[in-house]
């Protein structure tokens, strides 16, 4: 048995169609999942489904009320060296868990893996999967299928933010607190240092040229993850502000040198929750330490505003693990297709030459040490 049927939805003004419909959805079941909204699910597809392929899966209650749902892309991209047809959640890494599953939910993972099997895929990756219990499931229902998979376990940063500024900082080490100075020093011999925070929406212009200009000289933008680029330049940031505060919360930080834009965080409030969403800094200014002033003052402004009480850095990366003073462990699953060439791609993703490859190419992109790996788990 599978439970209630799923549903399929392939084509893009599908979903635009049932606006209302998710909007309910996510914000009966998800209030917080800022990146499965729909003006951000919208705005991602309006960017990017020149390069891909979507399909949304869903599945209903008795009501007819959308109980589950998993919004899917697939492309090529190389996996370490190989061309893979890799099919991935959209929105993954942003807010809390990839999957949507409600408590009136019917089977609705072992379902949607015996639907993922007449797709066209090489490796399936889910990012985030922190509920036990439906990690079990998928995991059962990977098994079931016959496709083999890896676990991954990453960590994510978190900032449990207090009442008063001092006290966050007197909670820091001295090395921290020391090093935290000598960079707004050597900032500050630059010139001018202005930080702002930018209404998306209001600012949309102002955004989107900042960004951009910063986007270009980061390592992000090098190694193509950036949402602003050559093709889209700022297509993601228009989309989201074309559409009005649908999803509610967001702010655009902006750290500036005489003028010059050098740094920025895309920030979004959910409840008592703040996520980073995007965030890039110009090489230019790595010696000066840009990033990790960009996020002490976000940090401060939080404290200081007092309207939430957890900053979200959203996984692993530079200076955050400096400034969290909490971690939520995370757990992603890469499933391989059983086939040939799945196997091919699963053996090459667990050898000892992926890693080296990976990181290889992670430095060439950004010329510096590659981002932290995390912990792999073999199928047992």
């Amino acid at each position: 048995m599978t439970g209630h049927p799923l549903e399929k939805w392939t084509d893009y003004r599908e979903f635009c169609s049932a606006q209302t419909q998710w909007e309910e959805f996510t914000g009966r079941l998800f209030p917080e999942n800022y990146s499965k909204t729909f003006p951000w699910l919208a705005a991602w597809w309006e960017s990017y489904l020149d390069q891909g392929e979507a399909t949304v899966y869903l599945q209903r209650d008795s009501q007819g009320r959308i109980a589950a749902a998993a919004p899917f892309f697939s492309r090529w991209e190389h996996f370490g060296g190989l061309p893979v047809r890799l099919l991935h959640l959209v929105g993954h890494g942003i807010g809390t868990d990839d999957l949507l599953v409600g408590p009136d939910a019917d089977r609705f993972l072992p379902a949607l893996v015996g639907s993922l099997c007449e797709e066209s895929w090489h490796v399936a990756r889910f990012h985030r999967v922190r509920n036990a219990g439906q990690l079990a499931q998928l995991l059962e229902a990977v098994r079931a299928v016959g496709c083999r998979y890896t676990l991954q376990e990453s960590l994510d940063y978190l900032v449990e933010l207090p009442g008063d500024y001092q006290q966050y900082l007197g909670s820091r080490s001295r090395k921290f607190r020391r090093n935290l100075n000598q960079a707004e020093n050597r900032l500050n011999r630059l010139g001018n240092v202005e930080f702002l925070v930018l209404d998306p929406y209001r600012d949309a212009e102002r955004v989107i040229d900042a960004g951009l200009r910063i986007a270009r000289g980061s390592w992000q933008y090098r190694q193509g993850l950036s949402h602003f680029n050559e093709r889209q330049r700022g297509t993601l940031y228009e989309s989201l502000s074309a559409r009005g505060r649908g999803a509610g919360g967001e702010d655009f930080n902006l750290l500036l040198v005489d003028g010059n834009p050098v740094a920025y965080l895309l920030g979004c409030r959910r409840q008592r929750t703040y996520y980073a969403v995007d965030t890039a800094f110009h090489e230019d200014f790595r010696s000066v330490s840009a990033g990790r002033i960009l996020f002490n003052k976000i940090v401060e402004r939080l404290i200081l505003q007092g309207e939430v009480d957890l900053l979200d850095f959203e996984g692993a990366g530079e200076y955050k693990d400096d400034y969290a003073n909490a971690t939520l462990t995370i757990q992603s699953v890469l499933v391989y297709r059983p086939s040939a060439y799945g196997r091919l791609v699963r053996c090459f993703k667990e050898s000892a030459l992926f890693p080296r490859l990976k990181a290889l190419g992670q430095g060439f992109a950004k010329g510096s040490r590659p981002r932290p790996t995390p912990k792999e788990q073999p199928e047992p």
